[in-house]
């Protein structure tokens, strides 16, 4: 195949119909075949898709001195965060801002027992303005709506309630933090050959390792300048091309789990390229204590069960640790400012 498919996921929007549903099986239809497609018409306009990638751009231009007064603890040990703020490009030429949910309580247990995936964001506010807050919330705030629209629509594809996977994201309404999800900003600018990460077996040099999500879900955004690419076959690595103000979406691990391996998460790889690139992923993840094992609702009777169940906090952190930007550092006690 030359590139992924492409899904006009408009009919998405309707309250019912056939057009919906058969929406909803071709989104399940490809995450069964190839784990990743790319969507259109999903609603995100393009000001606000243009405002996010501005005010990146205009985040990984301040001098490093700036940027790392918001570098993870890793890089900056007057920072509690291990996993929300920056990530310079000591280790692989890459830099990176994470955003976790803008919505979790000061207050909470999780959040006050600074447990690393309840951490509250870092804001370069003084540096770049409220705008710059406001801009990335917003952008976070459209990317959850979307994942909830695609796991509604594989819901209906399953013949479950169209809501049935809202509870295992979102726990809010039932006193948890809610979701775990993160919103990441990759930044790659103009290099050479020799700030590659790593060399693939095919002989490609490449600025993202091989890997596959560890998450529900990922949506991404490609600025301008693509090297996504996706093993769509057993060594056979298949493009994404750029589509202006559109999203890549890719079935991560849990999703795979959830769905008793229905669903395929895949490997995919960012080549190097010498264009300065921007990358925006959003991770979809459950909630804290979520089991991330084969749902009965979805498990065929006639198959047994393929995983073990384990939480998503666990899930995460072990698929980080495959990273070395997010490899946890010994823990550093900090008194509260």
């Amino acid at each position: 195949m030359s590139t992924i498919p492409v899904i006009d996921i408009e009919p998405l929007f309707e309250c019912k119909g056939s057009s919906k549903v058969a929406v909803a099986k071709s989104i399940r239809a490809v995450c069964e075949k190839y784990g990743f497609f790319q969507i259109v018409n999903h609603g995100i306009s393009h000001s606000i898709i243009d405002k996010m990638t501005d005010e990146a751009l205009r985040f990984f231009r301040l001098p490093l001195d700036e940027k790392l007064k918001f570098a993870v603890r890793k890089w900056n040990s007057a920072n509690a965060n291990e996993y929300r703020g920056y990530f310079p490009s000591s280790i692989n030429g890459k830099e990176s801002f994470d955003v976790g949910s803008p919505y979790l309580a000061k207050s909470h247990p999780l959040v006050v027992s600074r447990d690393p995936l309840h951490e509250l964001n870092k804001w370069p506010t003084e540096q770049l303005g409220e705008e710059w807050k406001t801009t990335i919330q917003l952008y976070w705030d459209e990317m959850w709506r979307l994942s909830m629209l695609i796991m509604r629509a594989l819901a209906l594809s399953f013949d479950l309630d169209e809501f049935y996977f809202d509870h295992l994201l979102d726990d809010r309404s039932t006193g948890g933090a809610g979701t775990e999800s993160t919103f990441r900003l990759n930044f790659h600018p103009q290099r050479d050959d020799s700030t590659s990460v790593s060399i693939d077996d095919d002989g490609q040099k490449l600025s993202c390792e091989t890997h596959i999500n560890g998450c529900i879900l990922t949506i991404l955004y490609q600025h301008k300048v693509g090297g996504l690419q996706v093993e769509t076959e057993p060594n056979t690595w298949t493009s994404v091309d750029v589509m202006p103000c559109a999203f890549v979406v890719n079935t991560g691990k849990w999703l795979e789990r959830w769905t008793n391996s229905v669903l395929k998460a895949v490997n995919h790889r960012v080549i190097l390229l010498k264009e300065e690139q921007l990358l925006a992923p959003f991770f979809l993840q459950a909630c804290h204590s979520t089991p991330i094992s084969s749902l009965q609702t979805i498990v065929d009777k006639q198959n047994s069960q393929k995983d073990d169940s384990i939480n998503s906090e666990s899930c995460i952190t072990e698929s980080n640790e495959e990273f070395n930007e997010y490899r946890r550092e010994p823990h550093i006690e900090q008194d509260d400012e």
